[in-house]
């Protein structure tokens, strides 16, 4: 298997010589290869993701064997440019699948780009706002006409408007900053921004005693929330339908794994290869049920929630065309694995309002 962070010094939507000579045709004696994209990459450029079961499908290597026997290979990409840089390898066929978050995967379709999207990834995810530890700011409303940074065009923007939207504020009652994440807790460590919006790193942040977090969107409501999945190009579905399924299959199977109480900790200790500390993970996911935030299942409330963002970003201006939602979403993959494997039982649908729906 290889593991590439491709992009981790360039910025997002930059591509190397190296990954455009990749993405050139293969001759008929070389393998198939599957190429697998994660909108994420650990501290310092390793090769890891702090959340969600693609990252720990490649970890354990599920895919492989998933696809063991057929001679076709794998290989993972890990993106410091997050979900714009993911949707520049796609749009250049530079990957056949990715797991990303909501707002990006939205903006590339609206704009043309060809994918479906086959299994649910990480739901119901906060976005925290972290100030200095020492910041007198206590509300959102104390850092109007402040600095306070974000990583635009990831899916915590969207996140971030919404939470904004629910405080009665807007993006121009601060004096916005678009920085990626490594640049914000740099500049939050100095003082030189008096806020910036975080994934699970706040935690991390708040661990060592550089910031605070402020504002945790999911405490204030799960509609604050933004939703991750794994997609596959269209192209790539429509020639090997086959090979989609054996990779929902392993990412099933990993989810699965994933859910087991008795496998938490050994989940948590994965994601720590991303350089996150293990006790900033475990704070991250205090209360959280991971057979609820990493359930595979294409439901009532995902597809809800995929609507939402891509009438709220057609509102917001972050993009013009429509995207017929239930065309773009593919469950039938999910749906033969979780049959294949008796798993019937191990996930609850929900409905729209993130509602268990009775068997």
């Amino acid at each position: 298997m290889k593991k590439n962070n491709l992009l981790a010094s360039l910025l997002p939507g930059l591509l190397s010589a190296a990954l455009l000579l990749a993405a050139s045709p293969l001759s008929a004696a070389e393998p198939l290869k599957i190429r697998f994209g994660v909108a994420q990459v650990g501290k310092g450029g390793v090769p890891f993701s702090n959340g969600g079961v693609a990252g720990l499908a490649d970890q354990r290597r599920a895919l492989q064997q998933e696809l063991e026997g057929s001679g076709v290979q794998v290989e993972w990409f890990y993106f410091k440019g997050a979900g714009p840089a993911v949707n520049e390898a796609l749009a250049n066929r530079q990957l056949d699948f990715a797991v990303q978050g909501d707002l990006p995967a939205v903006v590339a379709k609206a704009g043309g780009l060809d994918t479906r999207l086959i299994a649910a990834d990480n739901l119901l995810s906060s976005t925290y706002l972290v100030v200095p530890a020492d910041s007198p700011a206590r509300t959102l409303n104390d850092l109007k006409g402040k600095r306070v940074a974000l990583f635009k065009g990831t899916n915590l923007h969207l996140a971030i408007l919404r939470a904004l939207k629910h405080q009665g504020l807007g993006e121009r009652d601060f004096r916005t900053l678009n920085m990626d994440f490594a640049t914000m807790a740099a500049a939050l460590t100095s003082k030189d921004i008096d806020g910036a919006w975080f994934d699970a790193r706040a935690f991390d942040l708040q661990a060592s005693g550089v910031g605070r977090i402020l504002y945790d969107t999911r405490a204030v409501d799960p509609r604050l929330t933004r939703q991750g999945h794994v997609l596959v190009r269209g192209e790539f579905e429509r020639e090997h339908p086959e090979l989609v399924q054996k990779v929902v299959t392993a990412l099933v199977k990993t989810a699965a794994w994933t859910s087991e109480p008795a496998n938490r900790d050994a989940v948590l200790a994965l994601w720590a290869n991303s350089g996150t500390p293990l006790e900033a993970l475990r704070a991250e996911q205090e209360g959280q049920s991971f057979q609820r935030r990493y359930s595979p299942l294409l439901d009532a409330f995902f597809v809800e929630r995929y609507r939402t963002t891509v009438q709220e970003s057609r509102e917001l201006g972050l993009i013009r065309g429509d995207i017929d939602v239930a065309q773009w979403i593919e469950p039938k993959y999910v749906d033969t694995a979780i049959d294949r494997l008796g798993l019937q039982a191990r996930w609850p649908a929900y409905d729209a309002s993130n509602r268990p729906i009775a068997r």
